[in-house]
């Protein structure tokens, strides 16, 4: 096949999915924000976009690693529509636009010769690519920090990773309103665990790389005016992406996969025991119940799941449905309250 014909295979399998991603992106959207327009004025409403450009830029970059297109729409909407997307309305548009942005620019160093086999020279040629992101939010934030630029003052760029904010996780978002959040959905946490287990057979090390690096600048002072919560949106693009490839797993898994379900099934009960007797024995802790609740559904989903691979039925658009289900609640229920809150 001529260079030509090529490029224009793979511009076409790139616009196939992403055309009814973008409807589905935005259809989502406005679902999601419509209804809270009293609240909000135009400047507020600006901040929509950055939810859409970070979902389909993290669908766009799943497709480097996901078949199924409903699995990657799960990753752009665990990513762009999750508590930490959504908690950058709490400052300036362009804070959230600089993370919105961050899967799009992973794109040149996922797809650069996709179809090499992989080698150590062939990823090192691939690091120049990868550092684009970087390069971005260091230059960024110390452009606007200029005065012929402003300056602007987008968010507190003293707000570091603590490591309570590692637990905030099995939080309910709302107890957090006030400041960024570090977390996801009950339901997404529970399939990134899963598309961790199927990560650990292909163990992609440069893919690894952005997403440890962020946690160690997350823990940092401010490089370049760069606020070190910025940089969790580096880990939580890979979990996001995690999610997607954990739901597919789930989607086509077979008998011999039971055991790796089983782990998620049992860690979403053992989740939903802790949150709930959390929520009962400490009056301080009431934010717990709605994270029990949502855990609840995960174990219910995922039982399904399992149930299904245990007696070999496939029925791969009935597990769609199961694990979309249980999302879609989670999603709408805990959005609501936190964009509410915010």
């Amino acid at each position: 096949m001529c260079p030509e014909k090529r490029q224009a295979g793979l511009l076409m399998q790139f616009l196939y999915p992403g055309l009814p991603a973008g409807i589905f992106f935005l259809a989502l959207s406005a679902f999601l924000f419509w209804p809270l327009p009293t609240r909000w004025n135009l400047w507020k409403s600006l901040l929509l976009a950055n939810s859409f450009i970070g979902a389909l830029g993290c669908f766009t970059l799943s497709r480097r690693w996901l078949v199924s297109f409903w699995a990657s729409a799960l990753a752009g909407t665990a990513y762009g529509f999750g508590p930490f997307l959504l908690s950058f309305r709490l400052y300036h548009p362009l804070a959230g636009f600089s993370a919105a942005v961050l899967p799009w620019l992973f794109c040149p160093a996922a797809f650069w010769n996709r179809y090499a086999k992989p080698s150590w020279s062939l990823s090192l040629r691939r690091l120049p690519l990868l550092a684009i992101p970087f390069i971005f939010l260091f230059l960024f934030y110390w452009l606007i920090s200029h005065p012929w630029l402003g300056p602007y003052n987008l968010m507190p760029a003293t707000q570091q990773l603590s490591k309570k904010d590692i637990f905030s996780i099995l939080e309910f978002p709302s107890a957090h309103a006030g400041k960024i959040i570090i977390g996801f959905y009950a339901n997404t946490f529970i399939l990134a665990v899963m598309g961790l287990f199927v990560y650990s057979f292909l163990l992609r090390v440069l893919v690894l790389l952005p997403p440890l690096l962020g946690i160690v600048l997350a823990f940092s002072q401010p490089i370049l005016n760069v606020p070190p919560i910025i940089w969790i949106a580096l880990p939580m693009l890979f979990l996001s992406v995690l999610a997607g490839l954990g739901a597919q797993a789930m989607a086509v898994a077979g008998p011999a996969d039971r055991k790796w379900i089983l782990a998620c099934l049992l860690l979403a009960a053992s989740l939903a025991v802790f949150c709930l007797f959390s929520a009962l024995i400490r009056p301080e802790a009431q934010g717990y119940w709605a994270p029990a609740v949502m855990y609840g559904l995960s174990f219910a989903s995922t039982g399904a799941v399992y149930a299904l691979c245990t007696r070999q039925i496939r029925l791969h658009s009935l597990r769609w449905l199961l694990l979309g289900a249980a999302l879609g609640a989670d999603l709408v229920y805990t959005s609501r309250i936190l964009l509410s809150a915010l």
